[in-house]
């Protein structure tokens, strides 16, 4: 990553002793995870072809170099190959080593998720109207979930899911993932939800950890350990400046227009929206497990997820090729057509 960095002019961002990110040109950022994968963040971008375009050229690039040193990059939810006894903690630095001592303190999906997975985060406008809007993404999620799951196999065996990164974040702590949404007051149920999430500074090894809301009343909290707590809660779709949908497996290049025109398109055509309400209902976090146990050869999530690719794929004409291109809506079309003909069980 430091020839490539330097080759392609990338500003280099030293983190002590962990590895460095680098700062590329365009706005986007290239980063490690705490077991070593390879996390790209890009830029907000105008339209969805664009995002698509620029992030499929830099995978590209980066297995093109990291396969010159005979180093191979798997796009999958999980680690296909190795067991997390093999995969130790990468990144020291406060936060992660505080993460790592709380998971350890819940079970062993923890751990897992944070060295061993890869997800898909698309990231959207909150929009004039937000709360629709962030009802719309957690009702769609176990769709999601289920018709971008790719990793069905963990430590060199098949597991009981199609998506066992989403087996590992639904366990990892219950008190900080799911679909935390109340469509009566969506906000205060959010509230409710962060306060009452184990806060991970709040403890050790040796000292029990609290919720946020029993830590704050007996002891002196700082508005920066809130920011930290918020950081470290991992629902389907996390509320910010923008919404965060983490629902998806990582995914290959090539694929990428897929998941990205079904989500958009749904999100972004008001006409789309409205159709998708009126199949998804309201969130259903039972729906949600399910996506990841048995993703869409499941039939009700076949038939919720099929009617999904529908109306996203007229959502993407709707919202023109300027948006999103002829090439791209194809691609997206394929990938649906290809997974949704899977038999059903």
């Amino acid at each position: 990553m430091a020839r490539l960095g330097k080759r392609e002019g990338w500003i280099e961002q030293p983190a002590g002793e962990d590895p460095s990110a680098w700062q590329l040109a365009d706005g986007a950022r290239i980063s490690f995870e705490p077991g070593g994968q390879l996390e790209i963040s890009s830029r907000p971008h105008a339209t969805a072809t664009s995002v698509i375009e620029s992030t499929r050229a830099l995978v590209e690039l980066l297995r093109a170099t990291m396969g010159a040193d005979e180093i191979d990059l798997v796009a999958a939810g999980v680690d296909p190959y190795n067991d997390i006894g093999v995969v130790p903690l990468q990144l020291h630095r406060e936060r992660y080593v505080g993460m790592t001592h709380y998971f350890e303190s819940v079970g062993p999906s923890g751990v897992r998720m944070m060295r061993q997975t890869a997800a898909l985060q698309i990231n959207v406008e909150r929009g004039p109207d937000p709360l629709p809007r962030w009802l719309l993404l957690n009702a769609i999620a176990p769709a999601v979930v289920a018709l971008f799951s790719n990793s069905a196999s963990y430590a060199g065996k098949r597991t009981n899911h199609t998506s066992y990164r989403a087996h590992l974040w639904r366990t990892l702590d219950h008190s900080r993932t799911g679909i935390p949404y109340d469509e009566n007051d969506p906000i205060a149920a959010y509230l409710k939800f962060a306060l009452d999430a184990f806060a991970m500074r709040s403890g050790n090894k040796t000292h029990p950890y609290a919720t946020f809301r029993e830590w704050m009343r007996g002891a002196d909290i700082s508005l920066d350990d809130w920011y930290f707590h918020l950081s470290t809660l991992f629902p389907e779709v996390r509320p910010k400046e923008y919404f965060e949908l983490r629902s998806a497996d990582t995914i290959e290049p090539e694929s990428l227009a897929a998941p990205v025109v079904f989500v958009t398109s749904i999100v972004y055509d008001r006409q789309s929206a409205q159709r998708a309400f009126e199949i998804v209902g309201t969130p259903n976090p039972d729906l949600l497990e399910l996506a990841g146990i048995k993703g869409v050869g499941h039939p009700a999530l076949h038939r919720m997820t099929r009617a999904l690719a529908d109306i996203a794929l007229d959502g993407a004409q709707s919202l023109g090729e300027q948006y999103i291109s002829a090439r791209d809506l194809e691609t997206a079309s394929e990938y649906f057509d290809r997974r949704l003909s899977q038999p059903q069980r």
